[in-house]
Formats: structure tokens, C-alpha cells, sequence
């Protein structure tokens, strides 16, 4: 086949796996992934008057609520529209906060829902899903040239990755913003954060789906994007020694380096100090006045 046929393919094939991604992804559906529950007024009157109220306050519909039997605390949005959202919440989210903090994780939950940010995620992320394949399809086929376009779009995927979690990172940091804006007080986001990064626990062990879409959560896993494995299980890999060396050193870059670039959220303790900025402007304003 020749060279420009071969690129033609890859480039047809590239459209193709990237459109099904998309459907695929703006599909995803935590309330399902969670094995949550839809719950009405009688059964969670405090928990749906919160929601009913912090939506009305945003101007917004009211997200269907759902209950997920889960000791982990997560919140989190789904749905690719602000007319069709599901706000799932787990079990140890409500026995963790009190009311106050509750509310500030319902208000930062409407905050993504009202500025799209999952629909807006998905699209971003799209490209280097997309940047990816194609990488993998070219270099499969061992033409130089195609080598060369796969390097290449493997480099746009590890430059949009970093980009992506940027990105990812600033929408936390606007629905803080957004949750202090609607409660008009920073003290109960900031509280909020702080007792569910002190409950949550790393949880490795959990379904690849799961976890992917845990980080979506507020605050999510501790051992997100943990790095290259210093530990293996079962059987011994072989050059296991040498191999060792190069993921400690691999390891020490990642932790130094890479860990806080490619994270989802940022740290809980600069969102806290950022609340308490907010907080500190939001006095001045009202001193002056």
C-alpha cells in the first residue's frame, strides 16, 4: 500500500476511534459506575432541600440526586447538559461533614454544572485520546515516516496531558470560587476540604473505571497518578534488579517534577489558603461598604 494511502488510513482510523471516545465518554455515567441510587425528598429531606436551594441560588435546574453505599466520601457531577445532571454522593460523604460543610460540597458540585465543566473536560481531552491512537496505529505499521508523525503525536499527547491537567486544575479552583460565591462565605468550602482530605484513604485495589472517575470527586484519591511501581506482586519480574534502579531514579523524577503538573486537582492546602483569600477580599468588600 502506498506511503500516502497508509497515512490517509491512519488519519480515517484516527477520526473514527476519536468520535467513539467522545460518544463513550460524554456517555460515562457515574451514578452506574458507582452502582448509585436515584433518592427522593422523604427518603434525604435535608440532602434535597440543600440541592434544591443551591440550585435555585445559581439559577439552574435542580440535578437529580443519587446515593452511592460507599464509606469512601466522593461528590461528584454527571451529564452532558445543565438540563440533564445527576449529583451522586456517597454514604461517608454525609456521615463525614456536618451541615455547613455539606452545603459547600453540594455548592462547588453546582458550580461544575453551571460553568459545563465535565462537557468541557471530555472535549479537551478528546484530541489527545485521539493524539494517542494515532501514535499507536502509525507505529505499528514500520514505515520511518510514520515513525516519525507517531513521535510526533505522542509529543502532543504528553504536552497535552500536562495542559489538560492545568486546565483541570483552574475548574477546581473556579467552582471553590464558585461554592464561596453562592454560600457567600469561604469558611464552610474550606472547612469541607480539609475533613474530607483528612477521610480520604488510597484505595488501589478498586475497579479501573472507578478509580478513573473517583478523581473527577472534589478531593480525590491520595495515591493519584502514584508513579512507576517500586514493588511487585506474584511472581519475580526478570532483570527485576537492574529494572529496580531505573524506576527509583524514574521514581524521584516523577515525585520532584511531574507529580504536581499532572494531577487533577491541586493540592488541598493551596485550594484552603485560596479560600482563605477569597475570604479575606470578601471582608475588605464589606468593610468598606
Amino acid at each position: 500500500m502506498p506511503f500516502e494511502h497508509r497515512l490517509a488510513l491512519g488519519g480515517v482510523m484516527t477520526l473514527i476511534v476519536g468520535i467513539i471516545i467522545l460518544w463513550r465518554a460524554l456517555r460515562k455515567d457515574a451514578a452506574e459506575t458507582f452502582d448509585a441510587f436515584p433518592v427522593g425528598p422523604a427518603a434525604y429531606p435535608d440532602l434535597h432541600a440543600t440541592v434544591t436551594r443551591i440550585a435555585q441560588i445559581a439559577d439552574i435546574p435542580t440535578p437529580s440526586v443519587y446515593i452511592t453505599d460507599r464509606e469512601r466520601p466522593l461528590a461528584m457531577t454527571t451529564g452532558i447538559s445543565v438540563d440533564d445532571t445527576k449529583l451522586v454522593v456517597s454514604t461517608g460523604l454525609l456521615d463525614a461533614l456536618d451541615a455547613d460543610e455539606l452545603d459547600a460540597v453540594v455548592a462547588h458540585e453546582v458550580a461544575h454544572i453551571k460553568n459545563r465543566d465535565a462537557t468541557v473536560m471530555t472535549l479537551v481531552e478528546l484530541p489527545l485520546a485521539s493524539a494517542r491512537k494515532l501514535g499507536r496505529t502509525l507505529r505499528s505499521m514500520g514505515h520511518f515516516a510514520l515513525l516519525v508523525v507517531a513521535i510526533c503525536s505522542y509529543a502532543f499527547w504528553g504536552v497535552g496531558r500536562l495542559l489538560v491537567a492545568s486546565l483541570s486544575r483552574s475548574r477546581e479552583i473556579a467552582a471553590d470560587r464558585g461554592a464561596s460565591a453562592l454560600l457567600g462565605d469561604s469558611a464552610a468550602p474550606a472547612s469541607a476540604l480539609k475533613t474530607l482530605d483528612d477521610d480520604v484513604p488510597s484505595a488501589p485495589d478498586r475497579d479501573a473505571r472507578e478509580a478513573a472517575l473517583a478523581s473527577l470527586s472534589i478531593v480525590p484519591d491520595s495515591n493519584e497518578e502514584r508513579g512507576p511501581k517500586l514493588t511487585y506482586e506474584g511472581r519475580r519480574p526478570i532483570l527485576w534488579g537492574p529494572r529496580l534502579r531505573i524506576r527509583r531514579v524514574h521514581h524521584r523524577l516523577y515525585e520532584r517534577y511531574l507529580r504536581s503538573a499532572l494531577a487533577t486537582h491541586p493540592a488541598t492546602d493551596e485550594r484552603i489558603d485560596h479560600l482563605r483569600t477569597v475570604e479575606r477580599d470578601q471582608t475588605r468588600t464589606t468593610s468598606r461598604r
